[in-house]
């Protein structure tokens, strides 16, 4: 194993060669720890070679570092002024159709799922206007004791500060908002404009999730106003 790693240090070429591979794999996935992975492998291999004293390929390593960092820039600065509607989808349906990120939205469990539809229906580059609409099919059907629940929730009061913490009222433009809200069988979660952005990715996104007692589906409806 020492072998084979002191082989790639001593072969220069080897870690900016695989750097190179982990960028462009970064550029299709869109997985940050790629871009940090191929920076950390090529920043080391410059590391080596400064230190043994191999300065001329320690300098071209240092360049194309310099240079993978720069198309990194570009690629940044693109993304945010001409976003590509695959990667902003990929991006948020990570957060948003995540179990465990739900949960931590809404405040309540709910069963394991799988996404069964998810479409990016509207994107508005410039202003970075986005929604997504998804349906999600539980592997068991909500039990009662997450509807009993849910109607607790529903005749809290309105507090009258604000709690940046509570998953159950937000601090929307002018007043407190509820969050969760039920209309016959159906439930309602709706988080907007949240000025505590504790929940969701900015001030201008909003989340919807509707679930009905006794269906095994569920709507989520997110994006950036």
């Amino acid at each position: 194993m020492k072998k084979i790693f002191l082989y790639c240090f001593d072969k220069w070429w080897i870690l900016p060669l695989f750097s190179a591979m982990l960028f462009a794999l970064f550029f299709f996935f869109d997985e940050i720890w790629l871009l940090l992975a191929g920076f950390l492998f090529i920043t080391a291999s410059v590391i080596y070679q400064l230190i043994n004293k191999r300065w001329k390929l320690g300098c071209l390593t240092g360049a194309i570092m310099i240079v993978y960092l720069c198309l990194s820039i570009v690629w940044f600065i693109l993304q945010f002024i001409f976003p590509n509607e695959n990667i902003i989808h990929h991006r948020y349906a990570k957060r948003y159709e995540n179990r465990k990120e739900i949960q931590n939205i809404i405040g309540v469990e709910i069963p394991k799922f799988k996404v069964v539809d998810s479409r990016l229906i509207y994107m508005h580059g410039i202003d970075f206007e986005f929604e997504v609409q998804s349906k999600i099919e539980f592997e068991t059907f909500p039990d009662d004791n997450l509807f009993g629940e849910l109607d607790s929730i529903c005749r809290l009061q309105v507090p009258q500060e604000p709690n940046k913490s509570s998953s159950f009222f937000y601090y929307s433009l002018e007043c407190i908002g509820r969050c969760w809200e039920k209309n016959g069988n159906e439930y309602k979660y709706s988080r907007e404009t949240d000025f505590g952005e504790k929940f969701l990715h900015s001030t201008d996104a909003y989340f919807y999730f509707t679930i009905t007692k006794g269906s095994k589906t569920a709507k989520i409806r997110y994006g950036n106003y």
